[in-house]
């Protein structure tokens, strides 16, 4: 177990210092009250000084290690407040006595040959047994001081790396929640394509592949470019065009200086996979998906609009789509407000305001 001032160098610099402050303080009240010389009066302020800071440094250990300092259920039961406060009072005493009778012959060795110290320094032992006490009851409330901030802020970092490990998993849970009917109909789509047309056929598997490979990427890279999310959008949407022909299109109108801004990756797949589910499916007419992105006011917007068929039989589905990015942009930036959606008769459309980030931070 670290020493709270010993093991940080600031700390220490300042307990030393305010040692050096009672050490002028004790010798100025000794030659300005009391008969001694400067001499015997410096030598008595930093005999007795110096050997209390070192005996109130060492009081820490006993605290430390003594069986009722254990913070266990166990000890709360049988360890009451008064057999806590004797404990701290024998420490205290036993520190107070070794204090004094080291400082007493180590004095008597220096300054023994002056009758009037003597005198002096036997008269004066009640006195210094009561500002001893006063001291190190004081040295006492640092350290409980010290320990309780210490506890506060290792349980302040234990809750923190709790909630940052709460965030990954449930990253992780939404990044698991890859569409499998997109999957399914890709591979009955490259199938089809195997007799039809085998040059598509393989050109689709190497999209499939790489959209999957982006789609499992690490967690160590959940904030990724834009660039390289509206890149495997792209080849999400030549998957679904093989499905779809004519009856999907979908055109993107993005200002160069958002490309490089970074987003929560897997973020638009929900959107593309709503738009085409609605859009598309139970219905003959064909979709047209718009995606426009630019900044403003330092922040990110990105707009993906679509139309579909109010009148079709609407899709059924789990409904956890546009859930799941409520969910994760509010697992990254601690907010409710950066999503919304608007829909107008055959008209759908979502909305994102995203704090522009340059780096992965």
């Amino acid at each position: 177990m670290l020493h709270p001032i010993l093991a940080q160098k600031r700390i220490f610099i300042v307990y030393v210092l305010g040692w050096f402050i009672l050490f002028f303080i004790h010798a100025g009240i000794l030659v300005e009250y009391t008969a001694l010389t400067e001499g015997q009066a410096i030598s008595d302020s930093a005999i007795y000084n110096l050997i209390l800071m070192i005996l109130s440094l060492s009081l820490y250990f006993p605290l430390a290690y003594s069986p009722n300092s254990r913070n266990t259920a166990q000890n709360k039961i049988i360890r009451p407040n008064l057999y806590y406060f004797v404990n701290h009072a024998i420490i205290c005493l036993i520190t107070l006595i070794l204090w004094l009778g080291a400082s007493y012959l180590l004095s008597q060795l220096f300054l023994g040959d002056s009758h009037e110290y003597v005198t002096f320094t036997r008269d004066s032992l009640p006195l210094r047994a009561a500002i001893g006490t006063l001291l190190l009851s004081l040295q006492l409330s640092l350290y409980h001081i010290i320990d309780f901030f210490k506890h506060i802020e290792e349980k302040t970092i234990k809750e923190e790396q709790l909630k940052k490990m709460v965030k990954e998993a449930e990253l992780k849970a939404l990044k698991a929640q890859l569409n499998p009917h997109f999957l399914f109909n890709s591979l009955n789509s490259i199938n089809s394509l195997t007799i039809t047309d085998p040059q598509s056929a393989g050109q689709m598997v190497t999209k499939l592949s790489d959209f999957l490979r982006y789609s499992l990427r690490n967690n160590t890279e959940s904030m990724l470019p834009l660039r390289e999310e509206l890149n495997n959008m792209r080849r999400y949407l030549d998957i679904e065009k093989v499905r779809f022909g004519d009856r999907l299109n979908c055109n993107f109108d993005i200002s160069e200086e958002c490309l490089d801004v970074y987003i929560p990756a897997m973020l638009l797949q929900p959107v593309f996979e709503n738009a085409i589910k609605h859009g598309l499916h139970e219905s003959i007419e064909p979709v047209h998906i718009h995606t426009s992105c630019y900044i403003q006011n330092n922040y990110l917007i990105i707009t993906v609009s679509n139309n579909f068929d109010p009148e079709s039989t609407p899709v059924k589905g789990e409904g956890v789509g546009l859930d799941n990015i409520r969910n994760k942009l509010f697992l990254f930036y601690n907010r409710n407000d950066l999503f919304s959606t608007k829909q107008e008769s055959n008209f759908f459309e979502v909305n994102f305001s995203i704090p522009k980030r340059i780096s992965h931070a």
